[in-house]
């Protein structure tokens, strides 16, 4: 890619002068994705606890619809002891009646206290439920607060970083007029995107600045005409003389 006797120099000067520019926009556009970014991964954790807490609430209300089941059910059975040993105190002289009595009084004491076991282990696991529920209510109440904070103030930021954008691409559209030929600004604006917003590298004696690697006798030769666009060989960016 050549141009007329030193031209080549006037065309690294107006890219120099928007590198910089070039620069601060990338640096402000990655934080106009990062900033939404991080309020949608906080948001994600956020929901996520929410989530636990519902899943932990979820079993706490199985639990006491199995309790309160237990209590109905002893409540019967106690009920039917009740009326058992009323009809057993009616009974006189049948042997074979009292026995059956007698039967059915230990069976429901024993189911009862068998229920009253259960029950209490599924009142100390609701207990546990209980506290691990209030627990996440209480970090999600304080997370959702900082979260309201965060957010507010990503909204300023994106504010403020959308303004600096737009005015570093008016600047950056004032600064480089028609001093750069479409095919090398064609070469610079790919150059920006895959080197993240540094297109350009100064070098020094044989050493390009970005990449630290010495380039040929050739491309310092060529470089000092000023008639190539002349690019790293092992960077691939635009390369210019500290002096030109």
């Amino acid at each position: 890619m050549a141009l007329g006797q030193g031209s080549m120099h006037d065309v690294l000067r107006a890219l120099r002068g928007i590198q910089d520019l070039d620069l601060d926009i990338f640096r402000v556009s990655r934080e106009l994705k990062r900033l939404p970014s991080e309020r949608a991964q906080r948001r994600a954790e956020i929901d996520s606890k929410i989530a636990r807490c519902e899943d932990v609430e979820k079993e706490l209300s199985t639990l006491r619809t199995k309790i309160k089941e237990i209590e109905d059910d002893t409540t019967i059975q106690r009920q039917r002891m009740r009326k058992v040993e009323t009809e057993s105190n009616k009974t006189r002289g049948d042997a074979a009646l009292l026995a059956a009595f007698q039967h059915e009084r230990q069976s429901l004491r024993r189911s009862i206290s068998e229920a009253e076991e259960e029950g209490l282990r599924f009142v100390e696991q609701a207990d546990e439920l209980e506290s691990r529920a209030t627990a996440l209510r209480a970090e999600v109440a304080a997370e959702e607060a900082t979260f309201a904070e965060l957010s507010g103030n990503v909204d300023r930021e994106v504010g403020d970083a959308s303004k600096k954008l737009e005015a570093l691409q008016a600047e950056r559209k004032a600064r480089l007029g028609a001093d750069v030929e479409a095919d090398v600004l064609t070469t610079y604006e790919r150059l920006l995107q895959a080197r993240e917003g540094i297109a350009l590298a100064m070098l020094e004696g044989r050493t390009c600045q970005e990449c630290f690697m010495e380039v040929p006798p050739n491309v310092f030769v060529k470089l000092s005409r000023g008639i190539d666009l002349i690019q790293c060989p092992s960077c691939d960016r635009i390369l210019y003389l500290p002096d030109a």
